[in-house]
């Protein structure tokens, strides 16, 4: 017998959607990753000069850039696998606006940036581009490149690493992040070939010394 006058209540709890979980999985999964990767990028230290001789001329490790290009290139990271998380799902490239809604870095607002953004999502054929262009003027501005497979064409390989992204349907993705000190970026068109217009690309670590180009670079459509 109840003392204390409580009345008893019902709590419905209904289970998740399947696409629901799909996302929660695949989110998961993918931040572990992420998380993971950067780990042991940033944890090779002594490889670092092997790392920078196969570094071009346009191309730098993060680990030598300032703090707050280290701080955006992680979210970077994680933002792009969101995205290729609900590429996969939903067959389509989500805008910058519907991650943000996500809360998703670096597109959602975030009150401990020093520098807010203005994010674009460009697409020229299956070429993809996510630009930010800085409000403050003298900040850098970041770039995104993600190329997908023509259809039909097959992998120039079979495992995944900073360069390579698979999808789950298989499809394999050139990525790549840049880097460019100056804001002035004419946003109406996709950029194809960065290094050429001043942007400088990122690696977690140094590139293999031999294997595929990446998107923007010479050799690729």
């Amino acid at each position: 017998m109840r003392t204390d006058g409580a009345a008893a209540r019902r709590v419905d709890v209904h289970a998740l959607s399947a696409r629901a979980e799909l996302m929660l999985l695949l989110r998961a999964s993918m931040a572990i990753m992420a998380v993971v990767g950067l780990y042991v990028a940033m944890s090779i230290g002594g490889s670092a000069t092997v790392s920078r001789r196969n570094l071009l001329p346009f191309q730098k490790l993060i680990a030598d850039r300032p703090s707050d290009e280290q701080r955006m290139f992680r979210e970077l990271q994680e933002g792009l696998l969101e995205a290729e998380a609900m590429r996969s799902a939903a067959s389509a490239w989500p805008t910058p606006q519907s991650l943000a809604d996500g809360g998703i870095p670096p597109f959602a607002a975030d009150p401990t940036r020093r520098l807010a953004y203005d994010w674009q999502l460009l697409r020229t054929g299956r070429l993809i581009n996510y630009l930010g262009i800085p409000r403050n003027g003298d900040a850098p501005a970041w770039l995104l490149v993600v190329q997908e497979p023509e259809p039909g064409a097959p992998p120039d390989q079979n495992f995944e690493d900073q360069e390579h992204h698979r999808l789950l349907d298989g499809s394999m993705l050139h990525v790549a992040t840049w880097v460019r000190p100056d804001p002035r970026v004419h946003g109406d068109r996709t950029i194809r070939m960065p290094q050429a217009e001043g942007w400088t690309q990122l690696y977690a670590v140094g590139p293999q010394a031999t294997g595929p180009n990446l998107p923007g670079q010479p050799g690729q459509p």
